[in-house]
């Protein structure tokens, strides 16, 4: 693969705005069909570190272009929902740019405005251009975590139903301060408690820090219209080993937990491969001497060297009683419960399947690939104790 020369050096940007991308246009298609009007916020847009004078490695061109794309989708099917979008950025120079950028493209047809100034302070103008009843999509993407990710900053918008959110939580820089005296007000903001990490082990703490932010975000969500619902995806640093934030979902729908997991699990072998190749150059650079085979050539594309054993387990676990009707609202529990991927679900199920251990009684035949129909509905049954 090739990584756009615009995202030299900011790798795990275009990581980001692959996911936004994908997600977006899943989102879009689906609520098109029983929304009147689709909005898309973006509280962060900036641009700040873009390349290209056209602004496409920009989360504002990626955003605007899978906007117009979903439109004109549904259009073909005879669906015609208004989509508007808003787009605040607080600082001077990228707020000329971003306007100039938004005049250049109402040749699209697209009602996109941009607002000038901070979004903690813009909070209330955000809700109400948002209108009552439209569906609502924050892009919540700082490049810190003060007056943008803390509950109590999030919740007049996190109170909004019909509303959800892709929060970019900076681990890095979070989990650097989590331990700092002076900013345990701070972290009972974003976390509900002054997190108590000592002793873990780095991705037991990890682990500890982001399952806390999750829920104490559902903490405040409005549960009306369905139970809320995290999952995440983490990006680690391009050339280090090491997590870098966590791009964290919220919603109230258990179709889109699956959905986003499943445009995450696709970013997944992205993201080794970025790395890899970004690893590669730095090596390159460093030794004066190129290398015979680019590295992300070597990365599996089918993910043959995945342990699925665990994942096994979990699913002869949830069977244990002799049978478990999977369905969507079950396969997103088991989702946001493990933090596996789709994918990782339908082969561990499918390997059970082979091995005698456990059929599906509602396949007239063994499926490799989607070895439960969680979106119909099936039935699995345990053989073996």
């Amino acid at each position: 693969m090739e990584i756009p020369y615009a995202y030299k050096g900011r790798e795990q940007a275009y990581l980001k705005h692959r996911l936004l991308e994908t997600y977006l246009e899943r989102l879009f298609m689906i609520v098109g069909h029983h929304q009147k009007t689709i909005c898309y916020v973006d509280c962060f847009s900036g641009p700040w570190q873009e390349k290209g004078t056209d602004l496409e490695d920009t989360s504002i061109a990626r955003s605007l272009n899978i906007i117009k794309k979903c439109r004109d989708g549904l259009a073909g099917e005879k669906i015609y929902p208004t989509f508007r979008a808003l787009y605040i950025e607080k600082e001077d120079k990228p707020f000329r740019k971003l306007n100039d950028y938004l005049t250049g493209r109402k040749r699209d047809g697209i009602d996109a405005k941009a607002k000038h100034g901070s979004f903690y302070d813009l909070r209330e103008e955000i809700l109400s251009w948002s209108e009552t009843n439209s569906f609502v999509f924050f892009f919540i993407d700082p490049t810190g975590w003060k007056k943008s990710v803390e509950i109590p900053t999030l919740e007049p918008l996190l109170r909004r139903p019909n509303s959800e959110f892709l929060i970019t939580f900076m681990y890095d820089f979070v989990s650097r301060t989590v331990p700092q005296p002076e900013f345990q007000g701070d972290m009972q903001d974003i976390f509900g408690i002054v997190p108590d990490s000592q002793g873990m082990l780095p991705i037991q703490r990890e682990k500890y820090l982001i399952s806390l932010y999750r829920e104490n975000l559902k903490q405040i969500f409005p549960a009306g219209g369905g139970q809320p619902r995290t999952a995440y995806v983490k990006v680690q640093k391009p050339t280090k080993d090491r997590t870098l934030y966590h791009l964290v979902y919220l919603t109230r729908h258990p179709k889109g937990i699956v959905e986003f997991m499943e445009a995450s699990e696709k970013l997944e072998l992205v993201q080794k491969k970025v790395r890899s190749l970004a690893k590669q150059d730095k090596r390159v650079q460093r030794n004066g001497q190129s290398e015979i085979f680019r590295a992300d050539e070597l990365l599996s594309e089918n993910g043959e060297d995945h342990d699925l054993t665990g994942v096994k387990e979990y699913w002869l676990t949830r069977i244990l009683s002799g049978r478990k009707y999977v369905g969507m609202h079950e396969f997103a529990d088991m989702i946001e419960d493990t933090e596996w991927f789709p994918g990782d679900f339908q082969k561990a199920l499918g390997e059970l399947i082979k091995e005698g251990k456990v059929r599906n009684l509602d396949a007239k035949r063994a499926r490799p690939v989607k070895a439960v129909n969680f979106e119909k509905g099936e039935t699995l049954e345990r053989l073996q104790p």
